[in-house]
């Protein structure tokens, strides 16, 4: 079905902009920038709604910008590009806002402006890549009927599509010599006829590529390679290694396994050192910058100069003053934690990931902070009173749960509980608020600020600030 001269009215969630069909049905459109005025074609009907495309603009939003990516009409990683970026944080904002009060059913008088990110370009301290035996074509290079190589990809999925990769030259996500260290090595596969990975036959010697910097500009490369790598995968390695000298640590792993995760892998270091060190500004003006140690299988706020800004933020809201003490749940390496203990008295993270409390707990020793202890334990039995006896009751507690929220049996026990104020800093805003809603018998959402830290995207951070009830 196509209908002709509907204005996209506002920006709704996971990107999609939200219209309206002439009888007055809902409609989601992909691809689309709040103010547009186009003719759509509708690919499905639901109940509630249409779920539709542009197929012709007819009038462009003010706030449409031509995208600084030439592949970001087909690539999935950047669905805001075609929109100004002060406009994206603007929509994101009202997307906060708007689940608070539509899912939550909540309102909050504190509701503050969000934080934009300062780069909205080159912020990623890590990107994921794919080889394919098979490069994906769009339907305009079909359509030209003109020859092409088709013969070798290396880059990111095709959305929806697990086995189709799109061939990347420059991606604008990351800093340099991000592209210069993927376009070499697909140079040199090409060159010196390493085969690509068949996601479908499954064969092929290059797998998966990822690269990891620090702020300081220090580089890490890990090489999935689907069959043993021998001698020639070997020299791949040895050439990367001596074309950039900003690699600090080279890291290989030969994957047969059905999926391309690196989490179950044994991991063989090639070259270097066995981690990064990345550094993060004190919480404490004049303080000494926080240290941690990122190696290949850890997790680290792809955004690190936002991330100190979402962790400041976090902290203001939490109002130490010195001697609290911070319960920090899944607190996964701990940096939120540490970060927390350069004021706290005493900050107890709580986690489920074995190998991420061990994390945690060097990057304390590392930053010689022995006021932040690490625990393992499932987030619905972190309050035990073995525990309490130990650590003693939170004065705070922050969670910074997956983009699921928080298990309800964790909010039931929340609720049980008599903390003064809880930081709920979440991945999605959507989540937390159906979780805020629950604890609203007991909280008051008192503060509310996003953090963008994915520009060009439509993720967005949001923290709220909830404090007890006087009368709960």
């Amino acid at each position: 079905m196509i209908l002709e001269g509907i204005r996209m009215e506002r920006a709704g969630g996971r990107g999609i902009c939200i219209a309206h069909a002439p009888d007055g049905k809902t409609i989601l459109v992909a691809g689309a920038a709040p103010g547009d005025i186009a003719t759509i074609k509708v690919l499905r009907k639901k109940k509630k709604h249409l779920e539709a495309v542009i197929e012709r603009l007819e009038t462009p939003s003010p706030h449409r910008v031509a995208p600084t990516c030439e592949y970001a009409a087909h690539c999935g990683g950047c669905s805001w590009q075609h929109v100004a970026y002060p406009e994206q944080a603007r929509f994101k904002d009202v997307e906060v806002q708007e689940n608070l009060r539509r899912i939550g059913g909540l309102s909050c008088a504190d509701t503050r402006p969000i934080v934009p990110a300062p780069a909205p370009f080159r912020y990623r301290n890590k990107l994921e890549f794919s080889f394919s035996a098979s490069r994906w074509l769009t339907w305009d290079e079909i359509a030209s009927k003109q020859p092409m190589d088709t013969s070798h990809a290396l880059g990111f999925h095709v959305p929806g599509m697990w086995d189709k990769i799109m061939d990347i030259e420059t991606c604008h996500l990351q800093p340099e010599p991000s592209n210069a260290i993927k376009n070499f090595i697909r140079s040199y596969a090409v060159e010196h006829a390493l085969t690509f990975f068949h996601p479908r036959e499954k064969h092929g010697l290059l797998r998966t590529l990822m690269l990891r910097c620090t702020q300081a500009g220090e580089w890490m490369v890990v090489v999935q390679f689907y069959e043993a790598p021998e001698e020639a995968g070997l020299a791949l390695l040895a050439a990367v290694q001596q074309a950039f000298p900003e690699i600090v640590s080279l890291y290989y792993a030969h994957n047969p396994k059905p999926n391309d995760s690196l989490y179950d892998l044994d991991l063989q270091l090639f070259y270097g050192v066995s981690y990064l060190t990345e550094h993060m500004p004190s919480a404490i003006p004049g303080g000494r910058a926080l240290s941690f140690r990122i190696g290949p299988k850890s997790f680290y706020q792809t955004n690190p100069e936002q991330a100190h800004r979402l962790y400041s933020e976090a902290l203001a809201l939490a109002d130490l003053k010195g001697g609290e003490t911070v319960y920090d749940l899944y607190t996964g390496t701990g940096t939120i934690a540490l970060f927390m203990a350069q004021v706290a008295g005493k900050v107890v993270g709580v986690e489920s990931v074995p190998e991420a409390i061990e994390a945690a707990r060097e990057n304390a020793r590392a930053n010689q902070l022995t006021n932040a202890h690490f625990e393992v334990g499932d987030m619905r039995h972190a309050f035990s009173e073995e525990l309490w006896d130990r650590y003693g009751k939170p004065d705070v507690l922050v969670t910074d749960p997956p983009r699921d929220g928080m298990h309800p049996k964790v909010v039931e026990r929340l609720l049980a509980l008599d903390i003064p104020r809880i930081v709920y800093v979440s991945c999605n805003s959507a989540t937390q608020a159906r979780d805020i809603a629950l604890l609203s018998e007991a909280y008051d959402v008192a503060t509310v600020q996003a953090v963008d830290m994915f520009p060009q995207t439509h993720h967005v951070e949001n923290i709220a600030l909830l404090t007890r009830k006087t009368h709960a």
